[in-house]
């Protein structure tokens, strides 16, 4: 495998908060359709390290590449990455469908367009039902 067929690659990655060092001389490499678990204790860096590539929080030291992209300078929204939270991340004021919508309208995507993949995306995980409900109407198990 040459190093431009890496589907993310990180290199030397650390990252501190004040004195304390999260992140310290990170180096890995996840090929294109690999499935990958980061794995470790509270406090071990797991969530910081999917933060720093997702665009999310202080910028690191290092270098993070989706393919042979740099993407340190691009915001979040252009790095093409997802994440899926713990807690809830959802607008309390927006309907399910529209929280799924949100992402697509702020990436600028044609409405005609949103509404056919937001119902897809709703029915691929078996929340077409919810679509028009709240999020506090939603059971979190």
């Amino acid at each position: 495998m040459t190093r431009s067929d890496a589907g993310i690659r990180i290199e030397n990655l650390h990252l501190s908060f004040g004195e304390t060092k999260v992140l310290e001389g990170i180096d890995m490499e996840i090929r294109p359709g690999e499935f990958f678990a980061f794995l470790g204790p509270s406090g071990s860096g797991k969530s910081t390290l999917l933060r720093a590539i997702a665009g999310f929080g202080p910028r690191p030291q290092g270098r993070i590449l989706i393919g042979d992209r740099d993407i340190a300078d691009l915001p979040p929204w252009k790095r093409n990455v997802g994440m899926v939270f713990q807690s809830y991340a959802l607008w309390p004021h927006m309907t399910v469908r529209a929280n799924v919508a949100f992402g697509l309208e702020e990436r600028r995507m044609p409405r005609r367009e949103i509404s056919p993949k937001v119902e897809a995306a709703l029915d691929l995980v078996g929340l077409l039902h919810l679509a028009d409900r709240m999020p506090a109407q939603l059971s979190g198990g």
